[in-house]
């Protein structure tokens, strides 16, 4: 069997992202994974599988063509760093999203076990005013 690189696998997770194959995503994660995110808003917290599972089916049901587009990598042991933009429209009032992010990916087996994401809560929340 060829092993994945780190980076390689967090290209084709976002990819598939991208493609709204939200399940090829889904299983390069961990069945113990945690998943942090953010601040003090509505979706900040700890995500298990099943959880941030249902949050990237509601990124693609409130967005149009929810994108992320990946920048710079750092890869250290069983660790990799990702600079991150997302682009896509807000179905209900069509306002642009363009947000920014660090996402800090931890590894275990091949698979993501532990994720935190930091982004611009402000912006996030005023996506979602009228």
């Amino acid at each position: 069997m060829i092993q994945v690189s780190q980076k390689e696998t967090i290209k084709n997770f976002f990819q598939f992202l991208n493609e709204q194959k939200v399940s090829d995503a889904v299983a390069i994660l961990s069945e113990d994974l945690d998943w942090w995110i953010l601040g003090n808003i509505p979706v900040s917290g700890n995500y298990d599988k099943r959880k941030i599972t249902l949050g990237f089916k509601m990124l693609h049901r409130n967005f149009e063509n929810f994108t992320f587009t990946l920048g710079p990598m750092t890869e250290e042991e069983d660790r990799l760093s990702v600079v991150a933009e997302s682009n896509a429209l807000r179905k209900s009032n069509g306002k642009k999203y363009n947000n920014h992010y660090h996402f800090l990916f931890q590894f275990k087996d091949g698979k993501v076990l532990v994720c935190k994401e930091y982004f611009d809560t402000v912006h996030a929340v005023w996506i979602e005013e009228s």
